[in-house]
């Protein structure tokens, strides 16, 4: 082979090598250009929109293939909450437009996870769940989050999204007035503190009843022949008990003198300022 002729070899291989970069180049390029997103839609709607009704978010999350995405399969999705807000395990239900076999599997309880079967563009699968949020009116802050995953058919591409739950509610969507506004926490607390004053007034009358009932056995003792120490024992707590012995009521001084242990002299004198 002569000089000229390896030369001649080289620019070729030189010129296949550039032109074969970027027709590599351009093939990943269109690959990767115009991949369609994981086929999710969330739609959230405030319901407290009256004082007695629920204070939540309702959130239905829809998995619908379409002829642009093509058949998926292996769908994964997850629901997860901030410490916002929590969701009701009883609010979460799930429907399904497949017109076959049941494609909707709930796989985990905490955080709720699903499992979704092969969905054919046209076909649809909801998963609905309300979310409570902690304020009264939610602000923006981030309530839950969906997180999916799933895999076209055609391309066997795997893709993953995550969608906020996060509305912004005013007094005038939740239709009735708040003021001030109050979180659950902030009521619990005011529940707490109305119940213990409840506690202390039952307490306080509990008390005051037992007084008036120790009393009364009291006074019904003292009507009793009773050595001196004991009378004086009995009226002095009926006196502490904020009651009066009969001697009190009929405006008799009684003065008693113990002289041994068994001799009483008692001298009575009338109180006559009345």
């Amino acid at each position: 082979m002569t000089e000229r002729t390896r030369a001649f070899v080289a620019a070729c291989l030189v010129v296949a090598v550039v032109v074969g970069g970027v027709a590599v180049v351009s093939v990943d390029a269109s690959a990767s250009e115009g991949v369609p997103d994981a086929p999710v839609s969330v739609e959230e709607t405030f319901v407290g929109t009256s004082a007695d009704a629920d204070h939540a978010v309702a959130v239905t999350v829809t998995v619908a293939p379409t002829e642009r995405t093509g058949p998926i399969n292996a769908t994964e999705l997850t629901l997860a909450t901030d410490r916002a807000a929590f969701i009701a395990p009883s609010s979460i239900s799930t429907s399904e437009t497949t017109g076959g076999e049941q494609v909707i599997e709930r796989t985990v309880d905490r955080p709720p996870t699903f499992d979704l079967g092969r969905l054919e563009p046209g076909e649809t699968a909801s998963i609905s769940f309300r979310v409570y949020p902690k304020s009264v009116l939610p602000q923006g802050e981030t309530l839950a989050t969906v997180h999916v995953e799933t895999q076209f058919a055609r391309t066997q591409r795997v893709v993953e999204t995550s969608k906020r739950v996060a509305p912004t509610v005013t007094a005038e969507h939740a239709a009735y007035g708040i003021t001030p506004t109050l979180s659950p926490l902030t009521s619990g607390a005011i529940g707490a503190a109305a119940m213990a004053a409840l506690a202390l007034v039952a307490g306080a009358i509990y008390r005051r009843r037992l007084r008036a009932a120790t009393r009364s056995t009291l006074q019904s003792v003292a009507d009793q022949p009773l050595t001196a120490s004991a009378e004086r024992a009995v009226t002095d707590a009926i006196r502490s008990l904020g009651g009066s012995t009969r001697d009190d009521r009929s405006g008799v001084t009684k003065t008693t003198t113990e002289r041994g242990d068994d001799a009483n002299t008692e001298s009575v004198a009338l109180d006559l300022d009345d």
